[in-house]
């Protein structure tokens, strides 16, 4: 099938396991992806290179702030963005074109995507019938939406006040690579929070240390349905909730060192 009139990018460092699935879904989706690496050296490059000629690299900043300079690269009004580790599957590429298969006036501003959490250990990307599920924009026209420089936040908005249309078909969210990798990423998402909150003049109490955690492995295990994922699930729900502890802990020792106390 013909590409379609839309940009992908991608935005990476050291995705080398899993970013060849992602690419491999956009094979004939798009005329126009665009890599942005902060610095890979286990060979993310080179898969990449395999697949488009235009891979950049930027110090990594934030990811808000990745995401809109990737974003400015893009040749097509028409953008679509994925993390390196989501895979577009058959049923929301139908749609994605049939969303170009629309009058342009037709179309909405922004589209929203099924992103699906599937495990490394589980048989196939295809995720099951009650598997974690976040619908976010993905999809957007960034002359009516697109991403704000961010250090954390990194969710499309759309200016014009209209809500996106959610398309049908699920992308695989391969969330984790490996359990200390994991870690890594909770880790460094909770030091920028925190330095983000500090700044701010937030200053969580104790008793936010206390319930924060213990609400946050309730939401995660089972109302975003961590438990379907088995024991995967429960190892990742225990670690955000230690994420949460620590972004408080991080948060009072960097108002500490801005003398904010």
């Amino acid at each position: 099938m013909s590409p379609l009139p839309l940009s992908v990018f991608v935005i990476c460092k050291d995705e080398a396991d899993r970013l060849d699935l992602v690419l491999e879904a956009l094979d004939g989706l798009t005329d126009d992806l665009v890599i942005v690496d902060s610095g890979s050296t286990d060979g993310t490059l080179d898969i990449a290179r395999r697949h488009t000629s235009r891979v950049y690299h930027r110090d990594w900043t934030g990811f808000g702030e990745q995401k809109v300079y990737a974003e400015s690269l893009c040749q097509h009004d028409w953008v679509l963005n994925l993390d390196a580790d989501e895979v577009l599957l058959d049923d929301v590429k139908a749609s994605i074109r049939a969303v170009f298969a629309m009058p342009e006036e037709a179309r909405a501003a922004a589209y929203s995507l099924r992103i699906r959490h599937v495990s490394r250990l589980a048989p196939s990307l295809q995720p099951g019938l009650f598997n974690p599920t976040n619908v976010t924009p993905r999809l957007y026209d960034r002359r009516r939406a697109g991403f704000k420089s961010s250090a954390v936040h990194d969710k499309v908005e759309i200016r014009d006040g209209s809500k996106p249309v959610t398309l049908k078909g699920d992308v695989s969210h391969i969330s984790m690579k490996s359990f200390a990798h994991m870690w890594d990423k909770i880790r460094s998402y909770s030091e920028l929070s925190a330095r983000d909150w500090a700044q701010k003049g937030r200053n969580p109490s104790i008793f936010r240390l206390i319930a924060d955690p213990i609400w946050f492995f309730v939401k995660n295990y089972f109302i975003r349905r961590l438990f379907a994922v088995g024991a995967e699930g429960f190892v990742i729900a225990v670690s955000l909730s230690a994420g949460r502890a620590l972004r408080i802990a991080m948060a009072w020792e960097e108002r500490r060192r801005l003398g904010t106390r």
